[in-house]
């Protein structure tokens, strides 16, 4: 019986050179806009999405469990053999650097595309107090007025009369709809799934994720419902190619917004309030009292509906996963790390500079 022959060991440390090579083109922006992230990844993700949709469930996240379970038996079959920790970590690093060329190869080089605001030419705004009043104040007015039309009592928080898999169904509704004004925001090919892992993930504080290898759209689908189109909306911005959490928070809001189900213009108008809310309470605080103030009880209660939830899954490990998280995004040279999803406010006030929000 022929054993098999062990790779060489030098297979264990290709992941260097491959993440200096990444490192290097990393750089080259117009290229990767260019060549990757409008060449190579749309057939590549058309192409996926459009196999995996047939599956209804996620088979991103099964691959996971399945890879997972075969790496912890192979290690577990070198403890046997003579040298089996030398083994073992050779066995690891040919694996890392397998999973790291195939993750950038897949999705990794959108990190570090153009920026959306360049690929929209949206205009150049300073923020500024009377600028961000002025968006919290039509944010106000526009969520007041969607909570009005959507809940029987003032008093009572929006109910959303839907499923979580209706809600993923209708989702790229929005974009059709975007697309009019943004062709690059087509959507075709929809593989939007539940999570097999929502427990895990809320766990670890994640509402959703893509799977950088099958690129389904995981949604967590025990978070609030009256959020649940809004996340749906910002996975789909990272399925188009967009890994910035500050461009698919942006792609999410608009898309619900421009959706004609008011439920998604609620998700849209109220996560955009709270990003502006939150910066005008460092910047004016009298300011952000006077319009807090103007927020229906409702709306508020929907707010409290999004913390008593995660509050429900805190634990001691959450604050690990968020600083491994914001590592990983920083490694991709996204410098704000988990903060650059409040980022989404200059986009909101670049945005609205040309097109007022009462005219959404």
């Amino acid at each position: 019986m022929f054993q098999k022959k062990e790779p060489h060991w030098l297979w264990s440390f290709v992941w260097l050179p491959l993440f200096l090579l990444v490192q290097y083109i990393s750089d080259y922006t117009d290229g990767i806009e260019a060549y990757f992230s409008r060449g190579w990844y749309p057939f590549w993700s058309s192409l996926l999405r459009g196999l995996f949709s047939r599956f209804p469930f996620s088979v991103g996240d099964l691959a996971y469990g399945l890879g997972i379970a075969y790496s912890l038996k192979k290690i577990y079959a070198y403890r046997k053999e003579r040298e089996g920790l030398k083994k073992s970590l050779l066995f690891v690093g040919r694996l890392l650097g397998g999973v790291y060329l195939l993750f950038n190869l897949s999705w990794g080089f959108n990190y570090y595309r153009q920026p959306l605001a360049q690929t929209l030419a949206l205009p150049s705004v300073s923020p500024d107090r009377s600028s961000l009043v002025q968006l919290t104040q039509s944010l106000v007015y526009k969520t007041n007025q969607l909570h009005n039309q959507l809940s029987s009592s003032k008093e009572q928080g929006v109910q959303v009369p839907f499923t979580a898999a209706q809600i993923l169904e209708q989702t790229p509704e929005g974009f059709s709809k975007l697309a009019k004004q943004y062709p690059l925001l087509a959507y075709h090919k929809p593989a939007l799934k539940k999570s097999l892992i929502a427990t895990p993930l809320s766990y670890m504080g994640y509402a959703g994720y893509l799977n950088p290898f099958s690129l389904e759209a995981q949604i967590n689908q025990k978070i609030p419902l009256y959020r649940l189109p809004l996340v749906a909306s910002h996975e789909v911005g990272h399925q188009l190619g967009y890994a910035s959490e500050r461009d698919t928070n942006f792609i999410g809001y608009l898309a619900a917004l421009k959706h004609p189900n008011p439920y998604f213009k609620y998700a849209a108008t109220t996560l955009a309030l709270s990003y502006c809310l939150r910066d005008l309470h460092r910047l004016s605080p009298e300011d952000y009292e006077a319009l807090r103030d103007q927020i229906r009880p409702g709306v508020l209660q929907n707010y409290q509906q999004s913390t008593d939830f995660w509050n429900s899954y805190e634990n001691p490990l959450e604050p690990y996963f968020e600083k491994i998280f914001n590592s990983f995004l920083k490694i991709n040279k996204q410098a704000a790390g988990v903060e650059s999803y409040g980022q989404i406010v200059q986009l909101l006030l670049a945005y609205h500079s040309e097109f007022p929000l009462t005219n959404s």
